[in-house]
C-alpha cells in the first residue's frame, strides 16, 4: 500500500484530494439550491451584463468582416449588373441606329426604283463603295461591272439628278467619273430659256461646284435657274437635272464670266446610283443586209 503521507522534508496542508472532494460537493450543493430555489438566475443575469461589452467587442471583427464580405459581394454583382445594362444599352442603341440607317436607305432605294421605272432606257441599280485615291480627280468605284452589263460611257444618276459617267469598266466594279471632275464636261440646257452650255467640275475647295465657262454678260441667265441635260452628247438621256445656277457675279467691267452652280446630286453622299446604258443603234435584219449588198 502506497503511503499518502507527506515526506518530511516538506510540510503541507489540506491534501489535494480533501480539496476536490469538497469542491465536488459544494458544486453538487449549488446545484441543488440552484435547481430547487433558482437563486443561480440572478447571478447568471449579472455575470451576462458584466461580460456583454466584452462579448461585444469580441464580436465586433467578426462583424465587421460579415459585413465587408457582403459589401464586397453585393458591389461585384453590381458591377456585373452595370456592366450587363450598359452592353445591353449599347445593343439597343446599335439596333436602334441600324433601324434608323435601313430606314433612310429603304427610302433612299424606293426613290431610285421610281427613277428607274420612268426611265426608256436599260438602267442598272449600284452602290458606290469607294473613292479613288487621286487626289487631283472626283471619281467612284461601283459595285458592277461588265458582267452585270455595264459599259464604258454609261450615264449614272441617282434620285436628285446626274452623278457622273462610267470610264472604266472591270468585269466586277466600274470607275464613275463625278460630274465635279475638272475634266469632265456635261452638255446642258437651261430649263427656263432653252440656252444650250456645258458645264465643268470647278477646281475650288469646299463644297462641290460646276462652272459655265465663257458666259456673256448679255446671256439671258438667272440665279436658281435649272440646268438639265441636253442629250446632244449621247451619253445622257435629256431632261435629267444636274445643276442650280448660284448667285450671279457683279460682271460690269467684263464681257465674259463664269458662273457656278450647284449640282443636283448628292455627290459627296449618295451610296446608292443607277446606271443608265446608252441605246444601241439596232441591228439590221437580213433583208436589209442582202438588200443592201446586192443590186
Amino acid at each position: 500500500m502506497l503511503d499518502r503521507s507527506p515526506p518530511a522534508l516538506f510540510k503541507q496542508g489540506v491534501t489535494a484530494f480533501v480539496k476536490l472532494t469538497i469542491c465536488a460537493g459544494l458544486s453538487f450543493g449549488l446545484m441543488g439550491i440552484d435547481r430547487h430555489a433558482g437563486v443561480g438566475e440572478s447571478v447568471r443575469a449579472a455575470l451576462a451584463t458584466a461580460l456583454y461589452p466584452v462579448q461585444f467587442a469580441l464580436r465586433q471583427p467578426m462583424v465587421w468582416a460579415a459585413g465587408m464580405a457582403d459589401f464586397l459581394q453585393r458591389h461585384g454583382d453590381a458591377i456585373t449588373e452595370n456592366q450587363r445594362l450598359e452592353r445591353a444599352l449599347l445593343e439597343s442603341s446599335l439596333q436602334a441606329q441600324r433601324t434608323q440607317y435601313l430606314t433612310i436607305e429603304n427610302q433612299r432605294l424606293e426613290a431610285l426604283l421610281e427613277l428607274r421605272a420612268i426611265q426608256s432606257n436599260h438602267s442598272i441599280a449600284a452602290r458606290v463603295v469607294a473613292e479613288t485615291p487621286d487626289t487631283y480627280a472626283a471619281r467612284v468605284v461601283i459595285d458592277k461591272g461588265s458582267v452585270d452589263g455595264v459599259l464604258a460611257g454609261a450615264a449614272v444618276i441617282d434620285t436628285q439628278g446626274v452623278f457622273g459617267q462610267v470610264t472604266t469598266v472591270y468585269p466586277f466594279s466600274s470607275e464613275v467619273t463625278l460630274i465635279t471632275d475638272p475634266n469632265h464636261a456635261t452638255p446642258v440646257m437651261n430649263a427656263r430659256t432653252g440656252t444650250r452650255a456645258v458645264l465643268f467640275g470647278a477646281q475650288k475647295s469646299g463644297p462641290p461646284l460646276l462652272e459655265m465657262r465663257y458666259v456673256n454678260a448679255n446671256a439671258d441667265v438667272k440665279a436658281n435657274d435649272v440646268l438639265l441635260t441636253s442629250g446632244i452628247d449621247g451619253v445622257y438621256p435629256p431632261g435629267l437635272q444636274v445643276a442650280t445656277v448660284n448667285e450671279l457675279p457683279d460682271t460690269l467691267d467684263a464681257n465674259y464670266s463664269t458662273l457656278y452652280c450647284t449640282p443636283s446630286a448628292r455627290v459627296a453622299i449618295t451610296r446608292e446610283v443607277l446606271v443608265v446604258i446608252p441605246s444601241q443603234p439596232a441591228a439590221p435584219t437580213a433583208a436589209e443586209t442582202d438588200s443592201g449588198g446586192k443590186p
